[in-house]
Order: structure tokens, then C-alpha cells, then sequence
């Protein structure tokens, strides 16, 4: 009995410390693994707020790639790290990986629903998505949640009216109205959905409430007015405009909106007084004043009183802004369609005086000096131009062209190839290219003359000039004389009554030997010009000379020696009857 009770006792004893034993290890592991989980955790967090960090800077010094890496590695360490996604959907989005961009920040809003922040930018791709549906419902839970946030409740609205909901919009604008009370905002929101919908009664109506509202706003007199004329009722819409008059006579708008008016009802004589009444109106800003005086001119083109119009018009920005080019910009124009050379001249100079940076001045202070075979004025003006406008091909043109004429060949070369390289025109670049072959050959550059005319010829093989020249000063050096008959013939080809064309392809297929030929195309040239130029009378002369005609050589010859222009062998050839070439 003592032995059994020993055992009775033993056991349990035995029993309780083995199972202590173990519960006291089991207990050991797990709070070793809670332990280890402990410090991953903050190891993870630790790694996620450094990557965090660091994306941040990436951010902020606009790398991008950068920034991405680092929010994809705070991601990794947190993979519920809302932040991280939101400012990741941004980084995507400057990357232009959309998708993923959209899937970011869907994740972000799901993870923190109660993040205003993270809704608003699901509801920016929904927008740019048009998944108007999808926008709607966004914004239609964040007004329910935020309810006094004005802003979330227009980006509502703005939603229902992509998705075309009119009735649920006016319905979002009159609880906004039932909380803050009537504005003009609202009732402005009202008014074009209305119009969308074309409600004229209800917009009229709006409109009405306005004023009632605000009797002393004349503006909205004057939207009243624009509705009514746009559904033809001329009569109250008068009546409006004088209602502005009334309530504002200093109004900057009643003379735009007369104009208007008039102009509508077929009366243009009064619309015209009512843009002059603009322009002298001392309350109207002036980029309104220029830009209904350009809507004017530009639907007036076509009028016969265009050009008395210009002329009150310009005048009138004179009594008003004295220093402003404006008034003497118009009047310039108005000057130079009237061909009143020396006036538009000082107007354009006034323009300068009170803007000496204005590109239309300098152009047409240049032009009329060109026009007008100023050569002093026109280089002297053409490169102060060139110190505000340093890109502009035509100033170096009018440079080049002045120097030209006054013999300055290299100047002119200088300017030239200067300016071509700022012409975007093909047209110019052909004038440019053509002008600077002339130069070059006439200053012994012949390679570079012959480069330039190939430039012209590849552009417009069509030149008939340029097809001319370029033939004559290759015979000239006996030099490619098949491709300066093609050349010589195709502009003759072009322009068959061009008397200079016709020498020029008469002296080709004498440079060929075709003697015959070049008789009869010189006999054409002669018998287009009541004058012909000396050089036309040599050719012939020698021609004559290598048909055996030696007599009649003689007698063009001296026909040449009479007319003038010829070349340096002419006298030679008449002492000694004999050809030099």
C-alpha cells in the first residue's frame, strides 16, 4: 500500500514535469519566433522608411527612375505601405506606364478607403479614362463624406455633365445652393447646363434671378441681352443694353456688346461707331481694344470701306494711347495700300520710336526704302534690324541685296550665307541660293557658284533663271557643255519669249560647234528686242565669222561697239577683222 502510494504519487509527478518540460520549451521556441518576427518587423519598417526617404530625394530632384526604384523597394519591405503606392502611381504616370500608374494608386485607395487624397487620384484616371460611371460613383461617396468640401462637389457636377446626367447635375447644384445659399457661381454652373440642354426659358430665367440678386451688376444685364439676340429678340435686348447703360454708364463692355448687337442686326456703320467708342473708352483694357479691332479687320478685308475704316481707326488709337504703336502700326498699313510712300515711311519710323524691338516696323521701314532704291537706308536700317532680330532671314536678304548694289560683293556673301541659315522657306532659300551663286561667281568663286545654282536646280529644277546663268557661265569656260544645252534649252523651254534665254542657248550650241543652230536661235533673240544689248550684236557677229561670213562678222561687230556692253576682245576683233575668243 505504501509502495502503490509512492507510485500514485511518483507518476503525476513525473507526468506534470515532463509536460512542464515541454510546455516550457515549446514556450522557449515560440517566444524565440515571436522574438525574430519582432525585430524582422522593425528591420522591414526600418528599410521601408530609408527607402521611402530616399525616393523622396529622388522625387524632389525630378528623377524619376530613381524615385521609382525606391518607392518599389519600400513597397518590398511593406507591401500594405499606402503611401508608397500613391506616390509610386505619380512616378508610373511621369514615366508613362499608365497601367501600372492607375493599378497603384487603386491599390492605395482600397488600403486607406478613408484617405481623401488616394480617391481623388483613382477618380483622375477614371476621368482621363472617361469612365464617367466609375468617376461619378467616386465623387459621389466623397461628398457624402465630406459634404462641406465645395470643390468635391464641382468635380461631381463636372462629372455628371461629361456623362451628360443634366438633371442630376442642376439636382447636386441646388443642394449646393440649399447649403451655402444663392452666388453667382452656382447660378452661372445652372445657366450653361441649361444651355446644354436648351432650356432658353430656364436660362432666361436664371439670368433674371441674377439680377434680382445683384440689380447693380450690369454684367449680367449684358448676358441677358446676348440670349435674347440669340433667339432673334432684338427689342429686349436693347432694352438690357440700356439697362448696362443705366446701372454702369463707365461699363469697359456696353460698346464690345453694341457692337456686337449691331452687327447682328445688319447695321455696320453702327457696329464700326461702336468699336470706335470701344477704342476711346478709357475703362476697356487694351488687348480687348485690339483684339475686336483685328476681329474687325480681318471679317472686313473684302469691304470697300476698309480702307477709311483703318484710317478712323488708327486715328483713334492715337488720341488715345499717343505713345503706343498701335494707332501708327494701323495708319502705316493704311499709308502703304494707298501707295503714300513717304508717309507710311514716318509712320513706321514713329513705331520704332515707341518700340524699337517691332519686327512689322523694321519690315516695312526696309520695304519701303527698297521700294523706293534707298540703298543706304535700306542697309543702314536692314542690320539695326538684325540687332534685335538676329533670326530673321529677310533682313539679311535686304543686307546682302543693299551690298550688293553697292558693289560690296564679300559683304553681300556675308550676310547671305548668314541668313540662310535661318530660312525655313523653300522659296526664300531658292532666292538665297540663286543671289549667292551670282555673287560668287562674279567675285571668281565659280566652284561655290556652280554649288549654289546646283542647291536651286535641286529644290526647283524649274528655275529658269537660275537654268540660264548657270548654262551661259559654263560655256563661257567651254565646260559641261551637254548639260548647259539641257539646261539652256529647258529655260528656253519655260520662258520661249525670254530674248537673254534665246542668246544664252544660241552661245551653247556655238560653244558646241553647231554653228547653223546657233544662227537661227540668235536670229530669234534679235528679233524680240526693238534695242538688242551689244553682246547680243557680238554673239551673232561671231557666229557669222565661223559661217564664212566674215563681212557681215564685221558689221555686228560694230553694231556692238555702238549698242555698248560687250566683251574685252570686241575691240580686237573689229581692228583686225579678225576672231579672238
Amino acid at each position: 500500500m505504501i509502495y502503490s502510494m509512492q507510485m500514485t504519487i511518483r507518476r503525476p509527478f513525473r507526468i506534470g514535469f515532463c509536460m512542464i518540460w515541454c510546455l516550457f520549451n515549446v514556450s522557449m521556441a515560440w517566444a524565440q519566433n515571436v522574438g525574430e518576427g519582432t525585430a524582422k518587423g522593425a528591420v522591414d519598417k526600418r528599410k521601408n522608411a530609408t527607402f521611402f526617404s530616399k525616393a523622396l530625394e529622388c522625387k524632389n530632384r525630378e528623377d524619376v527612375q530613381g524615385a521609382i526604384t525606391n518607392f518599389e523597394q519600400a513597397l518590398h519591405y511593406m507591401a500594405d505601405d499606402a503611401a508608397s503606392m500613391f506616390e509610386l502611381s505619380h512616378q508610373y504616370a511621369r514615366a508613362e506606364r499608365v497601367e501600372e500608374a492607375f493599378e497603384m494608386a487603386k491599390q492605395a485607395a482600397q488600403i486607406d478607403p478613408d484617405n481623401k487624397w488616394y480617391q481623388m487620384r483613382v477618380a483622375q484616371f477614371y476621368k482621363s479614362f472617361e469612365q464617367y460611371d466609375e468617376l461619378i460613383e467616386v465623387y459621389d461617396k466623397l461628398t457624402n463624406r465630406y459634404p462641406e468640401d465645395l470643390d468635391m462637389l464641382s468635380q461631381l457636377i463636372e462629372a455628371l455633365l461629361y456623362d451628360g446626367q443634366y438633371d442630376k447635375a442642376i439636382a447636386k447644384l441646388n443642394l449646393l445652393e440649399e447649403q451655402f445659399g444663392r452666388n453667382s457661381l452656382i447660378s452661372k454652373q445652372r445657366i450653361e447646363i441649361y444651355k446644354r440642354q436648351g432650356k432658353t426659358k430656364d436660362v432666361i430665367g436664371e439670368l433674371q434671378k441674377m439680377i434680382a440678386d445683384d440689380p447693380l451688376n450690369s454684367r449680367n444685364y449684358s448676358m441677358l441681352a446676348q440670349v435674347y439676340m440669340e433667339n432673334g429678340n432684338n427689342k429686349e435686348a436693347m432694352k438690357m443694353y440700356e439697362k448696362v447703360k443705366e446701372t454702369n454708364p463707365d461699363d469697359p463692355y456696353i460698346n464690345v456688346s453694341l457692337l456686337e448687337y449691331y452687327e447682328k442686326s445688319g447695321d455696320n456703320d453702327k457696329a464700326f461707331n461702336e468699336l470706335l467708342e470701344a477704342i476711346r473708352n478709357p475703362n476697356l483694357d487694351f488687348n480687348t481694344k485690339a483684339n475686336i479691332y483685328e476681329y474687325w479687320f480681318k471679317k472686313s478685308l473684302n469691304s470697300p470701306k476698309i480702307d477709311e475704316q483703318a484710317w478712323q481707326a488708327g486715328n483713334a488709337f492715337l488720341e488715345t494711347y499717343p505713345d503706343n504703336k498701335m494707332g501708327y502700326l494701323i495708319l502705316g498699313s493704311y499709308h502703304i495700300n494707298k501707295k503714300n510712300q513717304a508717309e507710311a515711311k514716318q509712320m513706321f519710323s514713329k513705331v520704332l520710336q515707341c518700340d524699337s524691338t517691332d519686327y512689322v516696323g523694321w519690315q516695312n521701314l526696309v520695304l519701303i526704302e527698297a521700294q523706293s532704291d534707298d540703298t543706304e537706308a535700306v542697309l543702314q536700317h536692314a542690320k539695326a534690324a538684325l540687332k534685335y532680330h538676329p533670326m530673321q532671314p529677310v533682313f539679311y536678304w535686304f543686307a546682302g541685296s543693299a551690298s550688293a548694289m553697292k558693289k560690296q560683293n564679300n559683304e553681300a556673301i556675308a550676310f547671305l550665307e548668314k541668313g540662310r541659315k535661318f530660312v525655313a522657306d523653300k522659296t526664300l532659300l531658292t532666292s538665297f541660293n540663286s543671289y549667292l551663286g551670282d555673287l560668287y561667281y562674279q567675285t571668281g568663286q565659280e566652284e561655290k557658284a556652280f554649288d549654289a545654282y546646283e542647291k536651286v536646280l535641286s529644290a526647283n529644277p524649274d528655275n529658269a533663271l537660275v537654268l540660264n546663268n548657270f548654262a551661259y557661265y559654263l560655256s563661257l569656260k567651254s565646260d559641261r557643255l551637254d548639260k548647259a544645252f539641257d539646261m539652256s534649252r529647258h529655260a528656253v523651254e519655260l520662258e520661249p519669249k525670254n530674248a537673254t534665254f534665246i542668246d544664252t542657248h544660241a552661245w551653247v550650241l556655238y560653244k558646241q560647234g553647231r554653228y547653223r543652230e546657233a544662227e537661227k536661235q540668235m536670229k530669234k533673240a534679235l528679233d524680240l528686242v526693238s534695242t538688242p544689248d551689244g553682246l547680243y550684236y557680238e554673239h551673232y557677229g561671231d557666229i557669222l565669222f565661223h559661217l564664212d561670213n566674215k563681212e557681215e562678222a564685221l558689221k555686228y561687230w560694230n553694231k556692238a561697239l555702238k549698242a555698248g556692253n560687250y566683251s574685252d576682245k570686241l575691240e580686237q576683233k573689229v581692228a583686225e577683222s579678225k576672231l579672238y575668243e
